[in-house]
């Protein structure tokens, strides 16, 4: 006898060819990986060497500056094979590879704290980074360096075109960097750099002053070294004291005058003597020599 056939139905697996919405996740990862990785690749200038007589702590990661932007970044340090010198491996940004040029210098940025001034303190709460003043801009390109043990203060004045003043002094006092070069106890200058003559039979202050009041330098123009406080006493005229702004007196200070015949205007650079003191006669001077560059207050 035989038995009725059942029919059982089958599933039939249907396979869907369409695009699974999961796969956007990694996708998306993948692109911003792959955008990032491209701009890295974009961004990335050459390879340059700079070498110091020690580390001064510095590290991988550490940023090469120019002006407060990064334009550069340390990958690597290495002990010469003499053992004398460190060798920075920095990696220059693609707008940093033209600050790459014989004649470019570098240090290690340091605190500094001083009565004259206080400098490179976020050194000492933030990262430490080299700083870069880069060479005149036709040299050619260079991938090796010497760095300097401080900042290089007198070549970067000249660099930078500054109007300066060469003193010529017998001995320096309590004059140092930054003390301030006053005309009537005005703030117009600083002193940049102190060092002997080539001679070693006087010492030179180098000063800066500032662009407004470059038209108060002449040819006639006498400096004196304005540091500390003087004291005259006569029989009849009594004690009489002097002293210039109280800067000066703490840190030492340069200050100048001119005639009311001025003079004729000099160059950048101009050598003057500078006195220990000022006569009397020259605290009288009262030339009228336009500033136009001087900032009015309405």
């Amino acid at each position: 006898m035989t038995q009725p056939t059942t029919d059982i139905p089958t599933a039939r697996v249907v396979r869907r060819r369409g695009f699974n919405p999961a796969w956007l996740v990694p996708l998306a990862v993948l692109a911003v990986v792959a955008a990032v990785a491209w701009q890295g690749f974009q961004n990335r200038g050459p390879r340059i060497t700079i070498r110091f007589a020690n580390a001064d702590g510095a590290r991988i990661g550490d940023a090469i500056v120019y002006r407060g932007l990064r334009v550069g970044t340390v990958r690597d340090l290495t002990l010469s094979p003499d053992r004398l010198q460190v060798s920075v491996i920095a990696e220059l940004t693609k707008g940093g590879a033209p600050l790459a040029t014989e004649g470019s210098r570098f240090w290690i940025a340091r605190p500094e704290v001083s009565l004259q001034r206080i400098s490179g303190l976020e050194t000492l709460v933030g990262p430490q980074y080299i700083a870069l003043l880069p060479g005149p801009a036709d040299a050619p390109t260079a991938d090796t360096f010497d760095g300097l043990p401080s900042p290089p203060v007198l070549s970067a004045l000249t660099a930078s075109g500054d109007f300066q003043v060469t003193l010529n002094a017998t001995r320096l006092g309590s004059l140092s960097v930054g003390s301030p070069v006053t005309y009537r106890d005005i703030p117009v200058g600083r002193v940049v750099h102190t060092e002997l003559a080539p001679d070693a039979t006087s010492v030179l202050v180098h000063a800066t002053i500032d662009p407004a009041y470059t038209p108060l330098i002449r040819e006639r123009t006498r400096f004196w070294n304005a540091s500390g406080i003087s004291a005259d006493f006569g029989l009849f005229a009594g004690l009489s004291v002097r002293a210039d702004s109280l800067e000066s007196v703490l840190s030492g200070g340069v200050a100048f005058a001119t005639p009311d015949r001025t003079g004729d205007e000099i160059q950048s650079g101009h050598t003057f003597e500078l006195e220990a003191e000022a006569p009397d006669s020259w605290l009288k001077w009262n030339p009228a020599i336009p500033l136009s560059l001087v900032p009015t207050h309405d």
